[in-house]
């Protein structure tokens, strides 16, 4: 077949068209160009930067831990709460004092609870010492106004990586995930099986124990296993989380979703290594191993943003960012554990000592940190990404 090239006429045509675009602009004064793009509109809802919120209510668990119920604050421009996937958290910011801080909190309720009721819960236990969580418990009322980040984390059920047999293990208000993962499962949103073997000290702290058990008698997807270390009930399970325990409940093939102190996460990974499980079948939660630090040292930190230079102190057994966030500096957190990376910056000088598990090759050798999970051991001088 032969091709024939353009004619004369053609390409004059061609020369033409940019001066008769012109004269369409020019002639069309109520000409409106669409500039918004589908997609964009898409992205923006699902992965918003901040999400203004209002307490609507708040339920006490138990003694030490609470779900507060958040609402789209429609006064400050949030009207609807982006999706997620059950299991994620979102990044809490208050301001106590003089401070400005950042707490990842994971959502506690199923993804169709907040699409139809536009709300997330959270779910706090209150920790000795913990600013946040003693701040949430005494201060925060119903009808306060906070601000939490979009959705985040990689601790979800993705049913083309996990096997549709799923053994949760969770310590103490670890169980918040593993919930909402739950009740996802429980109200149709994702297809598998769950067993949930859930340690605590004593009968009384553990969490969400009417609604576990009201799934568990609607369905047989779940099971939940209570253990107890420090009660002598009989109807639960005695001791801890043990390879005997898990062997109970094992299927052909597992995926492992682990929650909990950090005690815990040490002793079941020594567990899981003798399953010899492919690594894209165990997920954790948040989790950062111990850094052996120089002690409580003072040092100096010279923070650098927005062309500012702001020198504060910082301490041998404190991370970069609690001293940024004691001084009220706005650097940016989600995670704390230096997973997400959202506080990259800059170490333009000291010596530091960093869990950089997940810091890129790059940043390791450009000298990038992760100032959540990095303790001073020298003055330092770090740029912040904005």
């Amino acid at each position: 077949m032969e091709l024939k090239g353009l004619s004369k006429k053609d390409m004059l045509r061609f020369k033409n068209l940019a001066n008769e675009r012109e004269k369409v602009i020019k002639t069309e004064k109520n000409l409106k160009l669409d500039l918004s793009y589908k997609t964009n509109e898409v992205a923006k809802s699902l992965h918003p930067t901040v999400q203004y919120v209002k307490v609507d209510n708040i339920i006490k668990e138990n003694e030490n831990v609470k779900t507060f119920v958040l609402a789209p604050d429609e006064s400050l421009g949030t009207t609807k709460l982006a999706y997620f996937q059950a299991g994620q958290y979102v990044s809490l910011k208050v301001k106590i004092g003089t401070g400005i801080y950042r707490r990842p909190y994971s959502i506690s309720c199923s993804p169709k609870y907040t699409l139809k009721e536009n709300k997330y819960t959270i779910t706090v236990k209150r920790v000795k010492d913990g600013i946040v969580s003693n701040y949430l418990f005494d201060k925060v009322e119903i009808g306060d106004q906070l601000e939490i980040s979009g959705p985040a984390g990689n601790f979800y059920y993705q049913p083309l990586r996990d096997s549709q047999n799923i053994i949760a293990i969770a310590g103490g208000s670890g169980i918040t995930p593993i919930f909402s993962i739950a009740r996802a499962i429980f109200d149709g949103v994702i297809d598998a099986n769950m067993v949930i073997l859930y340690g605590n000290k004593t009968k009384n702290d553990i969490i969400f124990s009417e609604q576990l058990d009201d799934m568990v008698c609607k369905t047989n997807k779940i099971k939940v296993v209570n253990v107890l270390s420090e009660d002598e009930d009989t109807e639960f399970e005695k001791g801890f989380i043990t390879k005997d325990l898990i062997d109970k409940y094992l299927s052909e093939e597992n995926s492992f979703f682990v929650c909990g102190p950090k005690e815990m996460y040490q002793y079941i990974n020594e567990i899981l290594k003798e399953y010899a499980i492919p690594k894209k079948f165990v997920r954790h939660d948040l989790f950062m191993s111990d850094i052996e630090t120089k002690g409580d040292e003072e040092y100096n930190l010279l923070v650098m943003y927005n062309d500012m230079e702001v020198n504060i102190k910082c301490y041998g057994d404190k991370t970069l960012l609690a001293a940024m966030e004691e001084a009220g500096i706005p650097a940016l957190s989600r995670c704390h554990v230096g997973e997400c990376g959202f506080c990259r910056s800059k170490l333009i000088s000291g010596k530091v000592k960093t869990f950089d598990t997940h810091l890129r090759s790059a940043d390791r050798r450009f000298s990038y940190i992760h100032p959540c999970s990095t303790y001073p051991e020298s003055d330092v001088v770090i740029k912040l990404p904005f």
